[in-house]
């Protein structure tokens, strides 16, 4: 059927010998997967956006203290969540990584995990400081994501893609800033935001916390003044919110 289709109607195809139904259905899972992957880039994107847009246009280094959740994170969470309910209609749920008995430890402590280690970075004069060495030995230890990743047809898959995209771009945006006091005491709240929320729409809790965790190390190596508020007063806010 498929070869007298192509004679009658002079289809002409870019490789000899007739249309079978493998070659068909092969082509029609890579349209799948271009379509999916550009989806998921497309709603990454526009998440993105909002994002770059909040760091870019506010004076980190003279805004006051925070005592409440960014605006622009809560809409990314209703975003996600949007796209969730979405995608959702069409595929399956997907495989998740079983969530740790610690994760709700590690939430209330993702903002000061490590806090004594960072904090001792203002101990050094600049003179004793080298950046550029600092720099690399962090990005070093710093655990590699592939942001970029192909897309799997499943819910989580297409989700745990648009987050990693959209904190990848917040990652980038910070790392271009200076920060004050109270600008980076604002990022550690909104990650910690981040953080309550996002961890269920991916795959693997683990990458959300990294890729945040990575957020506050560069906010804190780009701060005037890197001071973290008390877990429990970011806690606090972030409920409040």
């Amino acid at each position: 059927m498929l070869s007298f289709t192509e004679a009658e109607f002079r289809i002409e195809r870019p490789f000899k010998g007739s249309t079978t139904a493998s070659n068909l259905s092969q082509e029609a899972k890579d349209v799948a997967q271009m379509l999916v992957n550009h989806y998921v880039h497309i709603q990454g994107l526009a998440v993105s956006q909002m994002l770059r847009k909040s760091v870019e246009t506010r004076d980190w280094m003279n805004t006051i203290e925070p005592r409440t959740v960014r605006a622009v994170m809560k809409r990314v969470v209703e975003d996600v969540t949007a796209i969730d309910v979405q995608v959702g209609q069409l595929y399956e749920e997907g495989t998740r990584k079983e969530r740790s008995s610690d994760s709700s430890k590690r939430a209330i402590s993702h903002s000061t995990a490590r806090q004594n280690p960072r904090s001792n970075w203002s101990s050094y004069a600049p003179s004793t400081l080298d950046d550029s060495l600092l720099s690399n030995i962090h990005k070093l230890f710093s655990e590699r994501i592939e942001i970029f990743s192909s897309v799997e047809f499943s819910k989580v898959s297409i989700l745990t893609g648009i987050v990693k995209i959209s904190l990848k771009t917040l990652l980038e945006c910070v790392r271009l800033r200076t920060f004050g006091r109270y600008g980076l005491q604002q990022i550690q709240v909104d990650t910690y935001y981040l953080q309550e929320y996002l961890w269920r729409f991916v795959s693997d809790e683990h990458l959300v916390d990294v890729l945040l965790d990575e957020i506050l190390s560069s906010t804190i190596y780009r701060c005037l003044d890197p001071v973290l508020m008390e877990t429990s007063v970011v806690k606090a806010i972030c409920e409040r919110g």
